[in-house]
């Protein structure tokens, strides 16, 4: 953070600066249904969520800019909200350091989480772009699930997917020739320990029509290479990414997919998703968990197979609906979501939606532990309500 300061200490220095202010309040009452299994019981439960996000964005002298981004979320809940509470004490993941994760202490059914998601110097040099702070970085190709994607990408099931996490990362990006680029960085986890960080590099280029990539990240003693196209077929789009992972854990993730409008107005997604660090069997997925690769790999699904579709359409100028599932091929169990969002007046939009699991629950409990039947099968059936405003 030492270089961050000094970066935007020289661009204080550097000349006048133009200012812009702007930020979101949204608002989202989320309702689970009560689920009873014996020794294992999840009781009904109605949830608000209130996140209002501060973003601040600073030009200086033209080739400077000064990026920050402040979120507080409020959370209300009608049952106890010990399992969040003790989420956010956990140490961050890809940051050197950060604020306490909430403010103040809250109660037992409330908490208010705080978040400096981005905070960054970006520099544009004549032959790039050198970006220093915490920022947002994602990798791949990929629609619902990118092997190549290592830096907190969103599990499906995050309701609200507008910002991805940010890291703390000194990247630059560069690009060669008109239809090439190149994106190299180091990203510092807690105290910049090598065991918590990480080393990426990215290159892009297009020929005779088609996007490749290759990607190239050292995380925590493991070591992935990624590749990836994706292209055009007749009026359909497809794409194809496969990374293989070695050091304390070898893996392979791999995916490929299609994309084809029904009409100008939607759009239809089908992908295929291998995940080798997952188990075969519902009975290995707690252990799963405890790997390298859901510790620091991005990697959050826990069967083998999955097939993932999904489909936009945009009714009016003013409402649009989207629809997703994603089966685990390997348990037979999947997760579906349906939302709509009707912009209401400028800037203010009001969501509907719906999550609904199918799979088996749990196969044995004791009073200790619980094993899981399958992926989704434990999850609660969900309803919310979100209305969102962009100032």
């Amino acid at each position: 953070m030492a270089l961050l300061r000094w970066a935007g200490l020289l661009a204080l220095l550097s000349g006048p600066a133009a200012a812009e202010f702007s930020g979101s309040l949204k608002t989202f009452l989320i309702t689970q249904e009560q689920i009873d299994l014996g020794r294992l019981e999840i009781p009904e439960r109605s949830t608000l969520q209130m996140p209002l996000r501060l973003m601040w964005d600073q030009n200086l002298a033209g080739r400077v800019n000064l990026e920050a981004h402040l979120q507080f979320t409020p959370v209300v809940s009608t049952q106890s909200i010990s399992a969040l509470r003790e989420a956010a004490r956990r140490g961050p993941t890809y940051r050197f350091d950060d604020l306490k994760a909430t403010l103040g202490n809250g109660s037992e059914k409330a908490l208010t989480l705080q978040n400096l998601d981005r905070f960054n110097v970006q520099i544009r040099l004549d032959e790039g772009d050198l970006t220093l702070g915490r920022q947002s970085i994602a990798f791949g190709n990929s629609r619902f699930v990118s092997p190549s994607d290592v830096f907190l990408p969103f599990d499906v099931r995050t309701l609200d997917q507008e910002y991805r996490r940010g890291v703390d990362a000194v990247r630059y990006q560069a690009s060669v020739g008109d239809l090439s680029e190149i994106d190299v960085g180091i990203v510092m986890g807690r105290s910049a320990k090598s065991r918590t960080s990480a080393a990426f590099l990215q290159a892009r280029t297009n020929f005779q029509g088609r996007d490749y990539q290759v990607t190239v990240v050292d995380y925590s003693d493991q070591f992935l290479l990624g590749l990836g196209v994706e292209g055009a077929l007749g009026a359909s789009g497809y794409w194809a990414e496969i990374a293989a992972t070695q050091g304390d854990a070898d893996y392979v993730r791999a995916s490929a997919g299609l994309d084809f409008a029904l009409n100008e107005f939607s759009l239809v997604m089908i992908e295929y998703h291998y995940n080798g660090p997952g188990s075969k069997d519902p009975a290995g997925y707690l252990a799963a968990q405890a790997t390298v690769a859901y510790d620091k790999g991005g990697v959050y699904l826990l069967g083998r197979q999955y097939l993932a579709t999904g489909i936009q359409a945009q009714v009016t100028p003013l409402l649009s609906i989207s629809g997703q599932a994603l089966i685990n091929l390997s348990d037979d169990s999947a997760f579906l979501s349906l939302a709509t969002s009707y912009n209401t007046s400028e800037n203010t939009y009001l969501d509907f939606g719906y999550y609904h699991f199918f799979g088996n629950a749990v196969v044995e409990t004791t009073d200790l532990a619980w094993q899981p039947g399958s992926e989704y099968g434990i999850n609660p059936e969900s309803f919310y309500v979100s209305l969102r405003w962009y100032f």
